[in-house]
Parts: structure tokens; C-alpha cells; sequence
């Protein structure tokens, strides 16, 4: 791919669990946790090859579809406040080149005794991919099993 053109969007998704703010970010901050709830797709597996929850850590995923890697994702973390937010940015990238970049800002907001999720991502996607659809479509679906996890 050549990289010549970028396209671009942001979304936030409000979702409200009815799981304290404590057990939501904990979901998110365990590694195991993450991998259950968070593939884009019943069809993908994510498999975890580093993680490291913390300011400047890195965690890397493969998206697995049966014994084949289809994308590689990988997260940086900007800022952390425990049961409060999570700010990240997160690459993807097929096994050949970028497709494109997500800022990720996950916001744990106390409501009665759950947790109302506002998820902001701003995604920018290389070379017409249609990563902007399926960041929204991937997050729609993770945030679903999110929701049973916690329950």
C-alpha cells in the first residue's frame, strides 16, 4: 500500500452496566479479561503476546481467525486512573501493512450502583480501508460481551 489517502471519524458509544466502576476497569485492565470480551467478532480470537497495563505500557494482540493471524494491534497507554479512565492509542495493522490508527478514551462514570462507559475513538484509516466501519462495528460487538461479563 502506498499510504495516499486518509480518511477519518470519531465516535463515542455510551453504554451503561449495571457492574460497579471498579469491576467495568477491571475488565478492561486484566489481560485475560480483555482477550474474552474484547474481539472485534465471534469469528476472531485475540491472543495476547504482551501485555503491560500501565502509563507507557504496550500491549500487543493478535486477531486470530481459526490458526491464522489476520491483523496485528497494538496499544499504547497514555494515561491511567484507575476505575476513572483509560486514554490509549491503538495501531492496526494487517500482516503487511498500517490500516490505520485509533485514540482510544474510555470514561467509568459512577451511575446509581453501575457504570455508564463513555467510549470515545477517533480513528484514521490508510488507503480506503474500511477500518473506520469496522472499529465502530468491532467495538459495538466487544462492548456487547463486555456487558455479560461483568453482569
Amino acid at each position: 500500500m502506498s499510504h495516499d489517502t486518509i480518511s477519518h471519524d470519531t465516535v463515542t458509544m455510551e453504554r451503561t452496566y449495571a457492574a460497579g466502576p471498579a469491576r467495568v476497569f477491571d475488565a478492561w485492565a486484566d489481560p485475560e479479561k480483555r482477550r474474552v470480551w474484547g474481539s472485534p467478532s465471534d469469528e476472531i480470537d485475540l491472543r495476547i503476546e504482551a501485555a503491560d497495563f500501565s502509563v507507557n505500557g504496550e500491549d500487543v494482540t493478535s486477531c486470530m481467525m481459526g490458526d491464522e493471524a489476520i491483523a496485528i494491534v497494538r496499544a499504547h497507554y497514555l494515561d491511567i486512573v484507575p476505575e476513572r479512565r483509560i486514554i490509549y492509542t491503538e495501531s492496526i495493522s494487517g500482516l503487511e501493512a498500517l490500516e490505520g490508527v485509533s485514540l482510544v478514551a474510555a470514561e467509568f462514570l459512577p451511575e446509581g450502583q453501575g457504570t455508564r462507559l463513555v467510549l470515545t475513538l477517533q480513528t484514521l484509516a490508510v488507503d480506503g480501508s474500511d477500518l473506520l466501519e469496522g472499529v465502530q462495528e468491532g467495538w459495538t460487538s466487544a462492548l456487547l460481551r463486555l456487558d455479560a461479563m461483568v453482569a
